[in-house]
């Protein structure tokens, strides 16, 4: 069994592409994209319609929540651009993506005729669409989640025979084997490889994620031998291109994300 994970595209046609053309010739059996697909000020009508042809799996991110479900001048620009440019069908077919809190998807019975029954999917942790998984952010950055801060935020919510956890989130392409052999995996962002966030945490209520690369990512899992791995991805495209085009949108922050992987500093 070989999977590709796949996670927020957040509207960015050209990195998709490119990362489908690379998956293409790594013959996996399924492609599963673990949320966030739209949002943000590229190309998400031409995205969706794009994604909407292809037989992948899609579990439903917190863009996908706000964009369906607030209204909209509570919607964030990116959420906000988005809204404006969908079709009443595009929004059914976003509304279709799973819920990324649904105990089926953890528990690996939601789809099991198409990945097998130890495979469990999120967006951010099982709990919430948007907390992180495997980072921890502290002051103006995100360090590495301990192992015990991993296990809370799991919440006993993924059984003991599921062998993989695929999540997405956090944009940083990340692998994590906990002492009980579970691997989480964190394909990191296809689009979008830097972002700042004000939402409120413990140790931090501003903080950068950054790759430090314009590339787009995603990840190859494998089953050998009753265990899985994975191969995390980086995959160059014409980052450019959406750059100038997020500079037209008057986005500087996402202008220089795309160019850099990396935050502007005032």
């Amino acid at each position: 069994m070989r999977l590709a994970l796949v996670s927020d595209i957040h509207g960015n046609l050209a990195a998709l592409e490119a990362v489908m053309q690379d998956i293409e010739r790594r013959q996996v059996h399924q492609v599963i994209n673990l949320g966030d697909t739209l949002s943000g000020p590229l190309l998400p009508l031409e995205t969706a319609r794009r994604l909407s042809t292809l037989p992948w799996l899609h579990v439903a991110g917190n863009h996908e929540r706000q964009v369906l479900r607030l209204p909209l001048p509570r919607q964030n620009p990116s959420d906000a651009y988005t809204s404006g440019q969908l079709a009443e069908t595009d929004k059914a077919w976003l509304a279709s993506h799973a819920d990324p809190c649904d105990l089926r998807l953890h528990q690996g019975t939601l789809w099991p005729d198409r990945l097998g029954s130890d495979v469990a999917l999120c967006h951010g942790s099982p709990r919430s669409d948007i907390e992180y998984l495997l980072e921890t952010p502290a002051g103006e950055a995100a360090r590495l989640a301990t192992p015990a801060e991993i296990e809370e935020r799991l919440d006993d919510r993924i059984p003991p025979h599921i062998g993989l956890l695929a999540c997405g989130h956090t944009h940083v392409p990340r692998s994590v084997r906990l002492g009980r052999g579970l691997l989480i995996v964190n394909p990191g962002s296809v689009g979008l490889p830097a972002y700042d966030d004000d939402h409120p945490y413990p140790l931090s209520n501003y903080h950068r994620i950054e790759t430090g690369s314009p590339d787009a990512r995603y990840a190859v899992v494998e089953k050998r031998h009753g265990r899985w791995n994975c191969d995390l991805i980086s995959v160059p495209y014409d980052h450019e291109s959406m750059a100038l085009l997020a500079d037209q949108r008057e986005r500087p922050d996402w202008t220089y994300a795309l160019r850099t992987g990396c935050m502007p500093r005032a």
